[in-house]
């Protein structure tokens, strides 16, 4: 009994400190914000207040589409920017529903921050009941996760759909590797409906199932066939479109506006291409470390996790995108967790102490300079 009751408080300060990782860093980030300030130190503020969060990208797409249902009568009357009306296809509608069930109760703006919030705590407790098993610290490793790099900093803090898929991502490889096909395949199912990014499951559980017949020669596991729940989320999202928008590849049409293509690998080093640029060293040592995370996951357990960036690394190699931080965000917490050693080293807790100011900084300007043209706010809230 009083193991029991010793278990218990000791899941409950667990559950308080996920709650402190997980809101006070946005707290930090809404402070300059809630407080009006028109100078922060060296950055300068010209519309004070809350609504340089709301209206950072891609938060005011997803209002649109809560608002619309991808109706294009209501999108066109609401534009905001010069853009087709079936853009939109490219913000996928699970988040928004989440926002617009939650906007019957409180204000759009503040339900797509509180949905992001709240997947955001719980992102953070699967990553930590994940990361007490490679780790002696499996808070600093949640504190890391949560503010590091400091462009998922900005996507925790905004409305931004990135923390509600890459729950699903996690939670779905997690029961995959516990054998939980089936359920594993309706998180996959789930996440795709938020970002296409976890269509990605699908050729890793495809791999891992053929490698394990392979290695094993074991009899094939019907069970595993549950996965082609993720590809058919893709394709009856591409249906839904159709009807809503005349067009089956809407998709990939609206994300030619968002400067997606696959092209030459590593193309984004073409400086006269709409994509390109030349300051792109950043760029580099994401690569790097991915393919350093290929190459340790290659000898580790957790197939599905290998094959899982191994795939999706191929496909960024392809992708000439300079914001390669954002695409790569279904990966860190792998890298986090294979690589948890060195991110919970006193070397790194000393280095991460210091850089904490920088983080802190980028994310505030990042959050300045990335924001929708809006005047009329009426037009995205219910």
């Amino acid at each position: 009994m009083q193991n029991q009751e010793e278990t218990h408080k000791t899941r409950l300060k667990e559950i308080f400190f996920i709650i402190v990782i997980s809101v006070i860093p946005i707290f930090l980030i809404y402070l300059p914000f809630i407080l009006k300030l028109k100078q922060f130190l060296f950055l300068t503020i010209q519309n004070p207040g809350i609504f340089n969060i709301f209206r950072n990208w891609d938060g005011p797409n997803f209002l649109m589409v809560a608002r619309t249902w991808y109706d294009l009568d209501a999108i066109g009357k609401r534009l905001f920017i010069p853009v087709d009306v079936r853009y939109f296809a490219a913000h996928f509608p699970l988040f928004p529903l989440f926002i617009a069930l939650l906007s019957t109760v409180v204000n759009s703006l503040y339900a797509g921050i509180l949905v992001n919030i709240v997947f955001g705590f719980l992102l953070n407790f699967l990553f930590y009941s994940l990361a007490k098993k490679y780790t002696k610290h499996p808070l600093f490793l949640t504190l890391v996760f949560t503010i590091f790099p400091p462009r998922y900093w900005v996507l925790r803090s905004v409305i931004a759909a990135e923390t509600l898929m890459l729950f699903f991502v996690l939670f779905s490889l997690y029961l995959w590797e516990k054998k939980q096909y089936a359920l594993s395949s309706v998180l996959g199912f789930f996440g795709v409906l938020t970002k296409v990014q976890a269509l990605f499951l699908f050729p890793a559980y495809v791999l891992e199932t053929i490698e394990k017949k392979m290695r094993k020669n074991a009899s094939f596991d019907i069970r595993t066939l549950w996965m082609g729940f993720i590809p058919l989320a893709f394709v009856g999202l591409s249906v839904f479109f159709y009807l809503k928008l005349g067009d089956f590849l809407a998709f990939f049409h609206a994300e030619k506006g968002n400067n997606l293509n696959i092209f030459f690998p590593f193309s984004q080093f073409n400086y006269r291409a709409p994509w390109g640029g030349f300051r792109l060293e950043d760029v580099i040592f994401y690569f790097t470390a991915l393919f350093i995370c290929i190459a340790t996951l290659w000898k580790r357990k957790e197939r599905s996790w290998f094959y899982f960036v191994l795939s999706y690394t191929i496909f960024l190699v392809f992708v000439p995108h300079e914001d390669i931080a954002r695409y790569a965000f279904p990966l860190f917490p792998i890298v986090l967790l294979t690589f948890e050693s060195f991110f919970t080293s006193k070397v790194f807790k000393w280095a991460f102490i210091c850089i904490l100011p920088a983080l802190y900084f980028y994310a505030i300007n990042f959050i300045l300079v990335n924001q929708a043209p809006i005047a009329d706010w009426s037009l995205l809230l219910k």
